[in-house]
């Protein structure tokens, strides 16, 4: 992997653990915003409207973007864009199953929600299956219990990514927490440990600042810079003498070492406010 390639994907994880914008946040993606829309109604659709909708969801994959000779096209202008918002649109654009999953969501229309849940549930494409549980999650639907659950022990990493996401954000805490505290002590994938912990922070279960503190310890530079991002936006006073002794002390990463000042600059109103 060259160096260019490497920072779109730690920007990528790093994004993925950054508390998302406000619903209406200029330029925020409304399909990113964790709780962020209202239970849909069912309002009967214009026909024209369901028929195309439910033809591009059976029909998805003839939507398969190809990258080869994308260099002055528009494509390859979007694949340009390194923002977290462009990053956003950029997903949005390549993967039809995205936009599509939040067009399901818009109406409570039986035939839309049980398409939304088949893509959550079996679509084969990664990505699409994560989008499609965060927004069902947004339902707050204690009948999604089993999707999640499902979702959370899945074989891909990027499908459980998607599920602990939705987790936090379905609003069923006591059923979510067993979920996200198994991921963070046991999941494979470090950087989903990570997540997982910064959930639980999220959720106010005391055990996720317990487990980014001792993440800040981890072999990974990765694992130790989204410990202390999270832990900036979750910690608490203490943590800000905490991240502040860990900056001399890191030599192998100018990527930690640069979330340790973040999370320290987040942190300085709480300590200031301690000591008052």
């Amino acid at each position: 992997m060259n160096r260019s390639s490497l920072l779109v994907l730690v920007v990528a994880l790093l994004v993925a653990c950054a508390p998302l914008p406000p619903a209406d946040a200029p330029g925020a993606p409304q399909a990113s915003v964790p709780g962020g829309l209202p239970p849909p109604a069912f309002v009967k659709a214009d026909p024209q409207v369901t028929n195309v909708l439910v033809d591009l969801v059976e029909n998805k994959d003839r939507s398969q973007v190809n990258l080869a000779g994308s260099e002055g096209t528009p494509l390859g202008d979007l694949l340009k864009v390194g923002s977290p918002v462009g990053y956003n649109l950029r997903n949005r654009h390549l993967k039809i199953g995205i936009p599509l999953a939040e067009a399901l969501s818009r109406n409570a229309d039986p035939v839309f929600r049980q398409k939304l849940i088949d893509l959550a549930r079996w679509d084969r494409d990664n990505e699409t299956r994560s989008a499609a549980l965060v927004v069902l999650a947004r339902l707050h639907d204690p009948a999604h219990f089993n999707i999640f659950r499902e979702a959370a022990v899945h074989l891909d990493a990027g499908v459980r990514f998607g599920a602990l996401e939705a987790l936090v954000i379905w609003g069923h805490k006591q059923k979510a927490l067993p979920f996200l505290s198994a991921a963070a002590d046991r999941d494979y994938e470090p950087i989903l440990r990570v997540y997982a912990a910064q959930g639980l922070a999220r959720l106010d279960e005391p055990s996720g600042l317990l487990r980014l503190r001792a993440f800040l310890d981890d072999q990974s530079w990765l694992v130790r810079a989204m410990a202390a991002r999270a832990l900036g936006d979750l910690g608490t006073a203490e943590d800000y003498t905490l991240l502040v002794s860990r900056i001399g002390r890191e030599t192998q990463n100018d990527f930690v070492v640069a979330e340790y000042c973040i999370a320290t600059l987040k942190l300085l109103p709480k300590k200031q406010a301690a000591f008052r």
